[in-house]
């Protein structure tokens, strides 16, 4: 199922769909190798969606990662999709400097505690190399992951715009066939100071508009076979430098998981013509001074959820559930939604293997520069959808700041739909427990272990006294591992996949009908 998917990754190499226990073996498997994709939202002049990039990289990516499992064993992060973007004529959901900075070192960070060695930076993004150079040097320094770093330029697809015209018509012609999608007339060129490095870049040279013709796709195509064959060699040497040659076959990179293999992973589009990223720079601008448009802005994780539960269960499911939703309204209703932010703070769960987490700091400035770049925009309705509760201590004093910005109504999106559980589970099953795995099962059966589900509570109604970890005038300030010594805070063991479905389309359909009083209240 496509919403298994937080980005176009083959699943058997896709970090979110591990559980926290399967990290151990993943790390230590020979030619094991983290691999973080690093996008922006930009129009590089070719008339194509903003997420060009991501489009083309992601599916280099799966192919070269799919080749390179014969000798190596790549482990594939959630993108990140939130790097600096200079030029707001042309570059859209950036963020500071210091900001992408802290990004990939406290992401680079989980990578460590997984007990991998090696990361390695796949970046497309003109405006990104630099600084990720930066970026990889202080992950070595300040975590001891050997760290490489390839920049898609340097394989001869280059968005930057001066870029030879054959690289970027190449580009132009591999993103139009993997999106299907006639390019548009782009901005005329609007650029300054070229010659004295760095230049200034507010608008990149236009591209032809129009129909790609077949001879142009057919070279796009053999280009994409050559392109993705030598990222799985890079792959491949990055993986087994210092240790020696690559054997000529690595059985011991096959999954931990037990999963049958599954199909080639589809593009990333999970909310359809709705995803604000997957506009053309005219339909984003004309979708922003649109009436009563409302913005989405999901926030999730991606962290320990037991022995049963993959780490990108909130991802998933907050995917999930706003899809469904999302698909219940009127076409017509003007909902969008922004690019998803999938890991947050997570510190709870941090010495849990594959967790992801950021600091307090860094996930409240990439959630304020997403939020004031869409109200720069023109949008003035934006709801956060919110599908990790330890993300909430910062999102709701941040709001309370961010509704002081002239003219911006903004808030928390929530269904209001509670399920029918017992007076126990309803109180603490509140972590990979009954309504979690159930959603789990009804979204993506094929991630849940249920043989490996645990029970277990971290208090009782009716224990004496009054301190809870939740709940109560006297509350912990927990760790996981304080209240739950195997990741589960609920019981599992009573989720069904019927359970699930009905929850998810209850709260689906609970969800909708607030979104449409939002949008025409």
């Amino acid at each position: 199922m496509t919403l298994t998917w937080l980005a176009r990754a083959h699943p058997d190499s896709s970090w979110a769909h591990l559980p926290t226990t399967d990290f151990p073996a993943a790390a230590s498997r020979p030619g094991a190798l983290a691999v973080l994709p690093v996008h922006g939202f930009a129009d590089h002049g070719m008339g194509l969606p903003l997420d060009l990039e991501e489009v083309v990289a992601s599916a280099l990516l799966c192919d070269a990662a799919a080749e390179a499992s014969a000798l190596a064993a790549p482990c594939v992060l959630p993108p990140l999709r939130f790097g600096p973007a200079p030029y707001p004529t042309c570059g859209w959901f950036g963020v500071e400097l210091e900001t992408a900075h802290d990004l990939a070192l406290e992401i680079a960070r989980g990578v460590k505690f997984a007990g991998f060695e090696k990361l390695l930076l796949l970046s497309t993004n003109p405006w990104h190399r630099e600084w990720l150079d930066a970026a990889a040097r202080d992950i070595r320094v300040e975590t001891g992951l050997i760290t490489y770093r390839i920049h898609l330029g340097s394989l001869g697809l280059d968005f930057h715009p001066a870029a030879p015209e054959a690289q970027r018509l190449a580009i132009q012609a591999l993103g139009a066939g993997l999106l299907g999608f006639h390019p548009l007339p782009s901005a005329p060129r609007e650029a300054s100071d070229v010659d004295f490095r760095p230049g200034k870049w507010a608008h990149p040279p236009p591209l032809p508009s129009g129909l790609v013709s077949p001879e142009r796709a057919a070279e796009a195509e053999t280009l994409r076979a050559q392109t993705a064959e030598r990222l799985a060699r890079l792959l491949v040497e990055a993986a087994w430098h210092g240790r020696g040659h690559a054997p000529l076959s690595n059985p011991a990179s096959a999954p931990a998981a037990s999963r049958p293999a599954s199909e080639p992973p589809p593009l990333w589009r999970p909310f359809g013509a709705r995803y604000l990223g997957g506009l053309h720079r005219e339909a984003l601008r004309q979708a922003a001074h649109r009436p009563n448009t409302l913005v989405i802005l999901p926030t999730g994780a991606i962290e320990q959820h037991g022995p049963h539960l993959p780490v990108g269960v909130d991802a998933i499911l907050g995917q999930g559930l706003l899809s469904r939703a999302l698909a219940q309204i009127s076409p017509g209703l003007p909902v969008l939604v922004a690019p998803p932010i999938l890991v947050g703070k997570s510190n709870e769960h941090a010495d849990w293997p594959g967790t992801l987490s950021l600091s307090a700091r860094t996930f409240s400035a990439l959630v304020r520069a997403q939020v004031e770049q869409l109200h720069r925009l023109g949008f003035q309705r934006i709801a956060i959808w919110n599908t990790h509760g330890g993300n909430s201590a910062v999102l709701v004093p941040l709001i309370r700041e961010l509704q002081g910005l002239p003219g911006l109504h903004i808030g928390m999106l929530q269904s209001g739909f509670k399920p029918l559980q017992s007076p126990q589970e309803a109180v603490y099953g509140f972590h990979a427990g009954e309504w979690e795995t159930a959603l789990m099962l009804a979204f993506a059966p094929s991630l849940v272990r249920r043989a490996k589900a645990v029970c277990h509570y971290p208090a009782q109604l009716d224990d004496a006294g009054e301190l809870r970890p939740e709940g109560s005038a006297l509350t912990l300030g927990w760790t996981t591992r304080d209240i739950a010594p195997q990741g589960v805070i609920g019981d599992p063991t009573l989720a069904t996949t019927e359970r699930g479905e009905h929850w998810a389309n209850d709260c689906a359909a609970a969800l909708a009908q607030r979104l449409s009083r939002l949008v025409r209240g």
